[in-house]
């Protein structure tokens, strides 16, 4: 007990402190870019010696943008769900679309539809890997594809030194392996919306990370300001509880889709790493660190997801 009371002490006299600025937790960004994964790459992402990863091309392009024209069919056609993020005032309408039989898990569970959410997601691998042959006799023929999410899942397990699979619950249910996100212009946030996907300090032992593979960019008309990239990413590198509860007023700014926060969070921040893209990229970050999706006035960007849990001696695991 006198613990606890010690602690909640700490933290009421940092709370009356001036803290130095959170600039002064941020480091010059890191982007490796490539044209294949590695370990020793993967090794400085996850000891967060890198901002993000980068590999060009890492799905054909021109099967990427295939891909693409399916999910544009289907966005036409009105098969999408928001991809709601959870807040303090619960969970709220984004920028992001996404299409498939299952949303994600942590939305699903918010939304208390966890038996949908298993049941899609072995509907959701089948269904990916497929792509029907309408001109075969029948019409029920399939041609069988590598899906994109697939692909990432494998090269992870074979380069990685401990491997990489799909992460499963405590009673061994499989999770997703991940889902599109489209976004439609105009989108809400011209800029894009700083957030963060895990709160926890900066550690080299364990972390969350993000797969995104790229499959259409609407850049081709100036739809976005000039100069700034697809993706932006600010190396804050608070490795403390101390610390996240130093900058808690400004932190819960990741959360909450208040424009008066996110004002701030891009004074106080500064300038981010700017990461431009093409169809067929992948990307790979930590989601602790303050991350966007630049907004832009017209046209679809289309890309798949999917989180990579860290943890030393141990295997990847992908869900989502």
């Amino acid at each position: 007990m006198r613990r606890t009371i010690i602690s909640r002490n700490i933290f009421k006299n940092l709370s009356m402190a001036n803290p130095p600025p959170i600039s002064s937790h941020i480091k010059p960004p890191i982007l490796v870019t490539k044209s294949k994964l590695e370990q020793r790459d993967l090794q400085q992402l996850f000891h967060h010696e890198i901002t993000a990863l980068q590999i060009k091309s890492f799905y054909p392009p021109a099967h990427a943008k295939l891909i693409a024209n399916e999910l544009n069919e289907k966005a036409k056609e009105g098969k999408m769900d928001n991809w709601r993020v959870g807040t303090e005032r619960g969970l709220e309408v984004s920028d992001v679309w996404t299409e498939g039989e299952y949303t994600p898990y942590n939305v699903a569970i918010a939304m208390d539809r966890e038996k949908e959410y298993f049941d899609g997601v072995q509907k959701d691998f089948r269904n990916r890997r497929r792509v029907t042959d309408s001109d075969a006799e029948g019409g029920g023929d399939y041609q069988p594809r590598l899906w994109p999410l697939d692909l990432l899942r494998l090269e992870l397990d074979e380069v990685w030194m401990d491997g990489a699979g799909l992460a499963r619950t405590k009673d061994k249910r499989v999770q997703g392996g991940g889902l599109p996100r489209i976004m439609i212009g105009p989108t809400r946030w011209k800029k894009g919306f700083i957030h963060a996907d895990q709160f926890a300090p900066l550690s080299k032992t364990e972390g969350l990370f993000s797969g995104n593979i790229y499959l259409q960019l609407p850049h081709s008309d100036c739809t976005k300001d000039a100069g700034l990239g697809d993706l932006q990413i600010w190396n804050l590198g608070i490795s403390s509880q101390v610390d996240w509860y130093r900058y808690r007023d400004l932190l819960k700014g990741l959360t909450t889709q208040d424009a008066g926060l996110q004002l701030k969070l891009r004074k106080e921040l500064g300038e981010p790493l700017q990461v431009h893209v093409e169809a067929g990229d992948l990307v790979m970050l930590c989601v602790q660190k303050p991350h966007c999706a630049v907004g832009f006035l017209n046209g679809t960007r289309i890309s798949l997801q999917c989180f990579v849990q860290y943890r030393m001696n141990d295997g990847l695991l992908i869900d989502i």
